[in-house]
C-alpha cells in the first residue's frame, strides 16, 4: 500500500497537476447538476472503477449518484481511476486519490461503493484502493478505513473478489440499497463506526461477504416502469464514450438466450409506458439539453409498443432536431413500418446480434434469424438511405466443431454483402460460459484456439467489402477467469496488479505480461477452469441466487444440445425459470396508449412567419474548474445549456446539425477568463423587444450553465447587410484585435528574469507590459500596422518561450477581449465588442 497524505490537495498544488495532466476536465468536478452537500451523517464515495469517460457514461453511476443524494440524508460523491499520468502525479506529490465534488480523500468516507460493469475493472478497483490510502486486503483494514461495498451485473460470482471487497451488494439497487442506506444512516446518529456497519450489511438478505453460510439473494426492483421525471442526471462538461440521453424502456428481456448473462440478471422482463417514456425524454431534454436519445435496453425491438413509440417521439421531438436510437435490436423486431420510422431520426447504421449464422444452432441459443430475412432487411434499408450494417458474432460456442463454425460464418458474411451491396462491419468475440446461466457449466477456448479461428474469419472476407474487428482473445480469457474462478482468481489479480496490470479494458494500456506472469507464478491449472463441467459438480458461484433455479437451467441446456426453442418471458408463464414470485414482480407489458385507438392529429403548425432570426453576440466568465475544459468542451456546455434554457437556437444544414454558435479568440486550456466573446442565432417570436430577449437569455443560460461558466452580457444584432458589399456582418472571430490579460503571481514581480521579458515582448512584439506589484497586465494587438510581429495568443506564446516559470508559477486571466472596429477603413482601432453593433 502506497504511503499517502490523508489531507485536501491545496489549491495550488492541484492546479499545477491538473495542468500538466491530459483531460483535466476528468478530475475537476463542477459539472451541471452535480451536487455538493455539507457534511452529512453518512459519506458515501460512488466509484466506477474506470476513467472518467467511461464511468460518466454508465447509467447506473447517474441513478444511484441522484437518489442517494436526493432520497437519503446521505453525501454521495464521486470517484474514477486515474489515468496513468495523473497517477503518476499524485504518487510523486504523495497526494491520496480524492472525489470531484469536494476533492476529499477517499479514505475518509464511511464507504467506498464500487459499481462493476465488467470483470476487467477488478486492478482498477485495486488501484483505487492502493491511490486512497486504504488496505488492499480487506483482513488488514482498520476503524479507520471505510467500508468497500460492491455490486453490478460483473459481481454475481463474488469469490475473486473476496479478499478484497469488505460485502458485495447482489441485485438491482434502487429499493433494497435504498433502505440499506438509509439503517446504515440511523447507526451513524448513535455515533457507531466501522464495525457496526460492517454488522449491519452482513444481516442484509442481499448481502453476499466472505465466510456466510447462507445463499444470498438478489433484489429486484419492483417499481421500474415507474414516471422518473423527479430524476436530475449529472451532465458531464467533457466528452464521454457515450455522450447521449439513456431512457431505459425494458430492464430484463423476453426472449431468455441461454449464453447471455444480462437477460438473467436482470429478470423479470418489465416495461415501462410510451407516457413515461415520453415523459422522461422531455425531462431528460429539459434537464440535461442532450439533442441525442438512446432508447436502452437489452432488446429494444421486442418492447411491444416499438411503432406507437417510434412515431410518438418523432411526431413530438423532430422538429427540435432531438434525434432517438434503437440500440440492441433483434433481427426479427425489424418491420417494414419500423425502418421507416427509425429511418426519420438518425441512420447511424443498422446493427445485427447474430451470434451463429447456422439455424440449429441458433435454436440451441434460443433465438432464430434466417439468412434470408436479413437480406430482406438490409434491402428495405437501403431505400431508406441506409448504407452500412454491423454484424456480431461469437466462437466457441460449445456445440460446434471449429471448421464448421467458421466456414458458416464467411459463408453467410458472404452471400449477405453479395445481395445487399452494404458495407459489413463485423464484429467477432469469443464465447465465455458466464456464471448463473445454462451455459455455466460448459468449455471456454483457449486464447490461441480462439484467435485462430478469428483470424480465419478474417482472412477470408476482402477488406474493400467487410471491415473485421475483434475482442482481444487475451481479453476474453482474463474476463473467463474472473468471472468463473473460485478464490484463487483473487490471487492472478492480485499478482497481476502488483506487475502493473491496470486498465485491462484498454487495448493501449493492457499489460499481457503482467497478466501472464501472474497466472504462472500463481501456478492455476488453466485447463481445468476453462474445461466442462459436469452438471451436478459443485460451481464457485453456487452461493448466490439470482432467483433462477438450477433446474431450470439444466432443462435449458438440454434444449440448447437438442435445438429446441424456448417461448419468450410472458404473463402468465410457460416455463418457470423461478424468478417470479410473490414477492417479484412479474412480467409487465407496456400497454398501447389511450389515445393511440383514436389517434389527434397534434402536428404544430409551422411558425417561420411569425418568428423572426437574429444574433445574439454574449460575453461569459470560464473560472473555477470550467477552467479545465477544452473550446471544444465549452461549445458542448452551450450546446446543451440552449437547450435547457428552452431557448430556440438555430442550427447549421446537414446529416448532424450543430447550432449556429461562434467565438471570437477562445482562451487555452488553463486560463482564467472574465470576457471571452461569443455569438449564435436564435428565432423569437416577432413581438418580442431585444430588452426582453436580453433579459431572458442572459438569466435562463446562468440558471442552466455549469460552475465557472456564466453570462457576463449579452446584446441583439440583427443580421445586416454590410452597405458597401452586400455580405452579412463580419464574424466574431474575423474582428478579433487583442486582450487584456492580467498575470498574477505569488510574489511581487521585481527580478531580473522579468525585466528582460519585459524588455523583449515591448521591443520584438505587438503588446504593451505594464507591472503592478504582484501582477501583469499584457494588453495585445495594439497596432498592426507597425513592423513588429502581432501574437493573437499571448499566453500559448508566453508559456512557450518561458516555459521554466510561466504557467506553473502565475495566475492568467483574460479581462478583456478586443474587436477590430471595421467601420474605420484607413487606420486600425480597438474597441469593445459590444460597441461595433451601437
Amino acid at each position: 500500500m502506497n504511503s499517502f497524505s490523508n489531507k485536501r490537495i491545496p489549491d495550488a498544488e492541484f492546479k499545477k497537476i491538473l495542468l500538466n495532466v491530459t483531460s483535466p476536465g476528468r478530475y475537476s468536478g463542477g459539472e451541471y447538476n452535480s451536487i455538493k452537500k455539507a457534511d452529512s451523517i453518512l459519506k458515501i464515495a460512488l466509484c466506477f472503477p474506470d476513467l472518467y469517460e467511461i464511468g460518466m457514461s454508465n447509467q447506473a453511476v447517474k441513478i444511484l449518484y441522484n437518489i442517494i443524494n436526493k432520497k437519503t440524508h446521505s453525501q454521495c460523491e464521486r470517484v474514477f481511476c486515474p489515468a496513468p499520468d495523473m497517477e503518476q502525479a499524485l504518487e510523486q506529490n504523495k497526494n491520496p486519490l480524492f472525489s470531484l465534488e469536494t476533492r476529499t480523500p477517499v479514505k475518509q468516507f464511511n464507504i467506498l461503493a464500487f459499481t462493476v460493469g465488467y470483470e476487467l475493472a477488478a486492478t482498477n478497483m485495486l488501484n483505487v484502493l492502493s491511490l486512497s490510502g486504504i488496505p488492499v486486503l480487506a483482513g488488514e483494514r482498520t476503524e479507520e478505513d471505510p467500508v468497500v461495498i460492491a455490486g453490478g451485473p460483473a459481481i454475481t460470482n463474488p469469490l475473486p473478489f473476496g479478499k478484497f471487497i469488505d460485502a458485495v451488494f447482489i441485485g438491482e439497487a434502487e429499493s433494497e440499497f435504498l433502505s440499506l442506506i438509509k439503517d446504515l444512516e440511523n447507526l451513524k446518529t448513535e455515533g457507531l463506526g466501522r464495525t457496526e456497519i460492517l454488522n449491519i450489511l452482513q444481516k442484509n438478505p442481499f448481502v453476499w461477504y466472505s465466510g456466510k453460510k447462507e445463499k444470498t439473494k438478489r433484489a429486484v426492483w419492483n417499481d421500474f416502469g415507474s414516471n422518473l421525471t423527479d430524476m436530475e442526471y449529472l451532465v458531464p462538461s467533457i466528452k464521454t464514450v457515450q455522450d447521449h440521453g439513456v431512457i431505459e424502456i425494458m430492464r430484463g428481456c423476453p426472449n431468455g438466450c441461454r449464453f447471455c448473462h444480462a437477460g438473467i440478471y436482470y429478470r423479470p422482463f418489465r416495461e415501462k409506458s410510451v407516457n413515461n417514456i415520453i415523459s422522461e425524454a422531455e425531462n431528460i431534454i429539459k434537464q440535461c439539453g442532450y439533442r441525442e436519445m438512446t432508447l436502452s435496453s437489452l432488446s429494444s425491438g421486442d418492447y411491444t409498443q416499438i411503432q406507437t413509440l417510434s412515431r410518438r417521439l418523432n411526431d413530438i421531438f423532430s422538429k427540435r432536431k432531438i434525434s432517438f436510437s434503437f440500440p440492441s435490436m433483434r433481427v426479427n423486431g425489424f418491420t417494414l413500418p419500423l425502418i421507416n420510422e427509425i429511418s426519420k431520426v438518425r441512420k447511424s447504421g443498422l446493427t445485427f446480434a447474430i451470434e451463429t449464422p447456422d439455424i440449429a444452432h441458433q435454436k440451441g441459443l434460443n433465438k432464430e434469424v434466417t439468412t434470408d430475412k436479413i437480406i430482406e432487411i438490409l434491402n428495405q434499408a437501403k431505400k431508406y438511405g441506409w448504407n452500412k450494417a454491423k454484424f456480431y458474432f461469437m466462437v466457441g460456442l460449445p456445440f460446434f466443431r471449429e471448421d464448421e463454425e467458421t466456414d458458416n460464418i464467411i459463408d453467410f458474411l458472404r452471400k449477405v454483402g453479395r445481395e445487399s451491396r452494404m458495407q459489413i462491419n463485423v464484429n467477432l468475440g469469443t464465447f465465455i460460459p458466464k456464471p448463473h446461466t445454462p451455459y455455466q457449466w460448459s468449455f471456454q477456448l483457449t486464447e490461441e484456439e480462439a484467435l485462430q479461428r478469428i483470424m480465419k474469419i478474417k482472412k477470408a472476407l476482402p477488406p474493400r467489402f467487410f471491415k473485421v474487428g475483434y475482442q482481444s482473445p487475451f481479453m476474453s480469457m482474463i474476463e473467463g477467469v474472473i468471472s468463473r474462478g473460485d478464490e484463487s482468481a483473487a490471487d492472478i489479480i492480485l499478482t497481476a496488479y502488483k506487475n502493473g496490470a491496470r486498465l485491462d479494458a484498454w487495448e493501449e494500456y493492457i499489460d499481457r505480461d503482467a497478466w501472464r506472469n501472474a497466472i504462472t507464478d500463481c501456478d492455476v491449472n488453466m485447463d481445468i477452469l476453462f474445461s466442462s463441467k459436469d452438471t451436478e459438480e459443485a460451481l464457485p458461484w453456487d452461493d448466490i441466487s439470482l432467483n433462477v433455479g438450477k433446474a431450470f437451467l439444466k432443462r435449458e441446456l438440454s434444449k440448447a444440445f437438442n435445438s429446441e426453442i424456448t417461448d419468450p418471458c410472458n404473463n402468465p408463464c410457460n416455463d418457470l425459470c423461478g424468478c417470479c414470485n410473490d414477492d417479484t414482480t412479474k412480467v409487465i407489458h407496456a400497454q398501447r396508449p389511450a389515445d393511440e385507438e383514436n389517434p389527434e392529429n397534434k402536428t404544430e403548425k409551422s411558425k417561420e412567419d411569425l418568428e423572426k432570426r437574429i444574433k445574439i453576440l454574449f460575453s461569459f466568465t470560464k473560472n473555477e474548474s470550467a477552467v479545465y475544459l477544452s473550446h471544444i468542451n465549452i461549445m458542448s456546455v452551450f450546446e446543451r445549456a440552449f437547450l435547457r434554457a428552452g431557448l430556440n437556437v438555430c442550427y447549421t444544414e446537414g446529416f448532424n446539425p450543430k447550432p449556429v454558435l461562434e467565438f471570437a479568440n477562445p482562451v487555452s486550456l488553463g486560463i482564467y477568463s472574465d470576457e471571452e466573446i461569443a455569438a449564435a442565432d436564435f428565432t423569437f417570436s416577432q413581438n418580442t423587444n431585444c430588452d426582453i430577449i436580453e433579459s431572458s437569455f442572459k438569466d435562463g443560460l446562468n440558471a442552466v450553465l455549469p460552475e465557472g461558466v456564466k453570462i457576463v452580457r449579452c446584446k441583439v444584432i440583427k443580421l445586416i447587410e454590410n452597405e458597401e458589399t452586400g455580405k452579412k456582418t463580419r464574424s466574431t472571430m474575423s474582428v478579433y484585435a487583442g486582450g487584456v490579460y492580467e498575470i498574477s503571481a505569488a510574489v511581487d514581480l521585481q527580478s531580473e528574469k522579468i525585466d528582460k521579458l519585459e524588455n523583449f515582448l515591448e521591443n520584438n512584439y505587438d503588446m504593451k507590459f505594464e507591472r503592478q506589484g504582484k501582477k501583469i497586465i499584457l494588453s495585445t494587438g495594439l497596432n498592426n500596422l507597425n513592423e513588429k510581429v502581432k501574437i493573437v495568443n499571448p499566453v500559448k506564446f508566453l508559456n512557450e518561450k518561458f516555459s521554466e516559470f510561466f504557467i506553473s508559477e502565475f495566475t492568467v486571466t483574460r479581462i478583456s477581449t478586443l474587436a477590430e472596429d471595421w467601420r474605420e477603413v484607413d487606420r486600425y482601432v480597438q474597441v469593445n465588442y459590444f460597441d461595433l453593433y451601437q
